[in-house]
């Protein structure tokens, strides 16, 4: 199972940072190569160090853990890289080269000393790393080295993003950048599991499942990265259905309340041609729109006190100020499309007090979630039923 999830998400790295490329062509910036470079350097390291891909190249691999070196050294490239991403996000392009040049100094010497720990170590190739050597020093500081580089690379890639993400005002960048952060955590957790495995193992105990939790944030760290990064790519596509997925279901929800205003008040409407099918989202605009002329038109017919009763029945009931907004709202509505039907405007000028609830957003999407919200008051709240018999019954009088 960890080999399918680790070469799994292996290759959704490595096709993300294809994909990311080929976005960018026309704009090949050093802060890109190095975004790609980090993904799917990491995406074949995550792919290489799964136990399946690891068995098979110790087949015909030229020394002992051969493949795990490479897989290992793929991840501190990929590291090099977020930090030549940085450089150039921070810098200016002659001070990122400088940067870059002593991080491609630092990495290679790590890897060096990786290199080296691994012959003197003179170990044979084992599925379980791990928990079969890093009793050995020389093992527990290979791993240490590693997994202490990548997880400072990582880490001071989710700070900066902290920074970041507060100035972009993109929608989809932020949640891919959000997408990102996530991941250097999840690589932070990876590095720090596989040390203290590490230190445990070499003074003697057993490092029991921390090696396989460290496997999983390995996964996830790939996953969350290649995700985000491809993120503002994939994201406003998928977007649209979605949006107009919840744009018809809140129609729907609407419908009864504004029929019974339609059926009520039908200049309020458009010519139903005028709905294309597909324009789900026009279609919530209107009913928004009409539902709340509707609310303007029925104002001078509410009873004077019909919210002033409702109001204190919310607070008898303890609801909270939203619903209880919602409650008054719907109060008001009932009671004023019983008046508007017998014929009896009750007020020539509106009272303030009868208005709508002037704190919900003014966009569509809010809008109909609060009016869908009043609409479930509207058909099933024992105050608004109570408060709308009490209206009636001084309309009769």
């Amino acid at each position: 199972m960890t080999s399918i999830v680790l070469q799994g998400v292996g290759i959704v790295a490595v096709l993300a940072a294809a994909v990311k490329l080929i976005q960018s062509r026309k704009a090949l910036t050093p802060s890109v190569r190095y975004l790609c470079g980090a993904i799917g350097c990491v995406g074949l390291s995550a792919a290489l160090v799964a136990p399946t891909s690891l068995t098979w190249v110790s087949t015909w691999e030229p020394m002992p853990n051969f493949g795990r070196l490479v897989a290992n050294i793929l991840a501190m490239f990929a590291a090099w890289c977020v930090h030549g991403l940085l450089a150039y996000l921070v810098h200016e392009a002659h001070r990122a080269q400088r940067v870059v040049r002593g991080q491609a100094v630092v990495v290679t010497v790590a890897a060096a000393a990786m290199v080296a720990l691994l012959l003197v170590a003179d170990i044979p190739y084992h599925p379980e790393f791990l928990a079969a050597f890093a009793d050995r020093p020389a093992v527990a500081a290979y791993l240490t080295v590693f997994a202490f580089y990548i997880g400072w690379a990582t880490v001071a890639f989710g700070v900066f993003l902290y920074r970041y993400i507060a100035q972009s005002r993109r929608v989809w960048l932020r949640a891919g950048l959000r997408t990102i952060q996530a991941g250097c955590v999840a690589s932070a957790g990876w590095a720090v599991l596989k040390i203290v495995a590490a230190m445990r193992a070499v003074s003697g105990h057993s490092p029991g499942g921390l090696d396989q939790v460290a496997g999983g944030c390995a996964a996830a760290c790939v996953a969350l990265v290649a995700v985000g990064a491809t993120m503002p790519v994939w994201g406003p596509v998928t977007a649209v259905p979605i949006a107009w997925a919840r744009a018809r279901y809140q129609v729907r929800r609407l419908h009864p309340l504004w029929r019974r205003l339609a059926e009520e008040l039908p200049q309020i409407t458009l010519p139903a041609g005028v709905y294309a099918q597909e324009a789900a989202q026009f279609a919530l605009y209107r009913r928004v729109v009409e539902i709340r002329d509707a609310q303007l038109v029925l104002r001078s017919y509410i009873h004077p006190e019909v919210s002033t009763w409702a109001r204190e029945a919310t607070v008898a009931a303890g609801l909270g100020e939203q619903q209880a907004h919602q409650v008054v709202e719907a109060a008001c509505l009932a009671a004023a499309l019983d008046a508007h039907e017998a014929g009896h405007q009750r007020q020539s000028e509106p009272d303030e007090t009868n208005a709508p609830f002037r704190g919900v957003a003014s966009e569509p999407q809010a809008e109909a979630r609060w009016l869908i919200q009043v609409r479930s008051a509207f058909e099933g709240s024992p105050i608004v039923a109570t408060v709308r018999a009490r209206a009636r019954a001084e309309l009769a009088a």
